[in-house]
């Protein structure tokens, strides 16, 4: 019997829409249900796309799924068992729209079948994917190729541009930098990756109005036995440098670990990017999951210490999450690296759910625009507290998506430049796929921690950060506070905001208090031989109310997931009635 999703590309769009009664569906092979459980969520995991789901909580939401990994279904069998037929529609669609499920026969798809099934689920999920595009520059290549190829893209793509040297291709990186800021051309994110740094103050201009971050090749693991030439006139420029290494097992050493930490801090690395290749590893092929899941946790050590940490050679977490297409299919791998790269799956996804959970409340700029009102915003409309003029250089710590950076972007100018540090890379995307879409180019995210700023001393003329709990709540303030204090030049100022209360004005003896200590804590971190507090101020707005606006407006995942558990209107507030947030800035200057 003929496969009902076999034919033609132009046969995808009579897919769209509900599925006959008499249709078949079965779950892709390559799709299996992680163990662990994530605050009540189940995850899939998608081995052929590489791309993770969440099953939300609810019951019969995780039996659904695993019916349909059996053998196929017939929808008309399956609707009969459930009363709520929409709900059964949603997340049939859902499954189908990220190639978790394909409409096949009565019978279980041949490889041959499966083949072009996939190849269906992958055309219609390109769509919806950010693409990459790799571009040789030691290649005859002109400035009006890149533009061509460039625009010809439907959605901002990732460029990669190779080179052996870059001081080889100083115009074409100045002429394409030329046509970004004019808006001739847009990328998501700009990776410059070479074998040699060597450049001068100029060919680092470009890199920075091209909003790229240059990769360096064949750095020796742990740590090159002498200094990189280029290196330090890159990162005093601002530019954002990532090394690429190749460890051994020696990784799984704390020492070896440690050796690398420090030699990367003192150079002010942004990255490591470590290219993990299994068959060198473990040449045998005799390495359990166990063994790999080892090796994981060790590139994750370096992670939580470090900041901003890549395996180059696995699935990235913007393809776990179904924002870019895989750029390896598991029909040209050995059975060794796929294993690998399943294991490294399994252990990734969890992570990226544990991450979501905590960062899923305001997630679009609108939201946050909401959350705290740009007229109300203390520094955007008093810029002359931290001395900002166009061409200043400023440092945003714990950036989330942009906001504060959004904001400061038209007080530095064109000529200025906002690097934005936050520890989730989930979160860096989506606040430069932001900055994209709404034409901000004088902003950088870049992942990082706030006690570990990956940025030279005395580089910047300003830092702050607004707003993070965590921080504090860690204990992690006075590191954050020394770390701005030494990026920022003398006579430079930092600035840091927290939420004081919120007060129920109709009863204003009982207002919502996060950290009773905040105050304390502020002030005691301050407290830094180079520092001196020239102002504190307290400001504040009337809380915006959330009555009528839908749930997905302020909740924002990044997983894919099986039905929106937030598909809900609000009807009323958990505390009706009048309410106002006071904040806290504190301002200090470097001495």
């Amino acid at each position: 019997m003929r496969a009902h999703e076999q034919g033609r590309p132009s046969d995808l769009h009579s897919l769209v829409g509900r599925l006959p009664n008499d249709a078949f569906v079965m779950l892709d092979p390559a799709v299996e249900v992680l163990e662990p459980e994530i605050a009540e969520h189940r995850l899939l995991g998608h081995g052929y796309f590489e791309v993770g789901m969440v099953v939300p909580p609810g019951e019969g939401l995780l039996a659904f799924v695993t019916a349909l990994g059996q053998q196929p279904v017939n929808l008309g069998t399956l609707r009969a068992q459930f009363d709520d037929q929409q709900i059964i529609d949603k997340m049939l669609a859902s499954l189908r729209q990220h190639g978790f499920m394909h409409v096949t026969s009565p019978t279980k798809p041949s490889t041959e079948e499966l083949a072009r099934f996939r190849a269906i689920a992958e055309q219609r999920r390109r769509e919806t994917l950010r693409r990459s595009l790799v571009i040789d520059l030691d290649a005859p290549i002109s400035i009006d190729d890149l533009r061509v190829r460039l625009s010809a893209e439907v959605s901002a793509p990732e460029v990669r541009l190779r080179c052996a040297r870059l001081v080889d291709h100083k115009r074409i990186l100045a002429e394409l930098a030329c046509l970004r800021q004019a808006g001739a051309v847009r990328m998501h994110h700009t990776v410059v990756q070479t074998n040699d740094l060597s450049a001068d103050r100029e060919l680092c201009r470009s890199l920075i109005r091209l909003g790229a971050s240059v990769h360096l090749e064949a750095v020796p693991w742990p740590a090159p036995d002498r200094p990189i030439p280029g290196l330090d006139e890159m990162t005093r420029n601002c530019v954002a440098v990532h090394v690429l290494m190749t460890p051994g097992l020696s990784i799984l050493d704390d020492a070896v670990r440690h050796r690398a930490l420090t030699w990367a801090g003192s150079v002010f690395i942004s990255g490591l990017c470590l290219r993990l290749e299994p068959e060198a590893l473990w040449p045998a092929g005799n390495a359990r999951e166990d063994d790999f899941i080892d090796l994981f946790n060790a590139v994750r050590a370096i992670e939580n210490e470090f900041g901003d940490v890549l395996i180059v050679n696995l699935p990235s977490d913007e393809v776990l999450l179904g924002n870019t297409a895989s750029s390896s299919s598991p029909d040209r791998l050995s059975d060794f690296a796929n294993s690998f790269r399943t294991s490294y799956m399994r252990w990734r996804l969890p992570v990226l759910k544990s991450c979501e959970n905590d960062n899923s409340w305001s997630q679009i700029p609108e939201v946050e625009d909401k959350l705290v009102r740009a007229r109300e915003d203390l520094l955007p409309n008093h810029p002359e507290l931290l001395s900002l003029k166009p061409g200043s250089v400023v440092v945003d710590v714990c950036g989330g998506l942009g906001r504060v950076a959004r904001r400061l972007s038209p007080v530095v100018g064109e000529e200025g430049l906002i690097i934005s540090i936050e520890m989730f890379r989930c979160l860096s995307d989506r606040a430069r796929r932001f900055a994209c879409e709404r034409n901000f180019m004088n902003l950088h995210f870049r992942p990082g921690l706030a006690q570990r700023i990956p940025l030279p001393d005395a580089m910047a003329d300003a830092a702050v950060n607004e707003w993070t709990g965590g921080v504090w709540e860690l204990g992690l303030g006075p590191a954050m506070v020394r770390e701005m204090a030494r990026v920022v030049r003398r006579g430079g100022r930092i600035a840091v905001t927290h939420r004081l209360v919120r007060l129920h004005l109709a009863s204003l003896a009982q207002p919502w208090v996060q950290y009773e200590e905040i105050y304390r804590w502020m002030r005691e971190a301050f407290v830094h031989p180079q520092l001196t507090i020239i102002a504190e101020r307290v400001w504040g707005q009337i809380a915006p109310s959330l009555v009528g606006d839908n749930a997905t407006f302020w909740r924002r995942q990044y997983m894919p997931r099986l039905v929106n558990p937030y598909d809900v209107t609000y009807k009323s507030d958990d505390s009706p009635g009048t309410q106002a947030d006071v904040y806290l800035t504190l301002i200090a200057q470097r001495q």
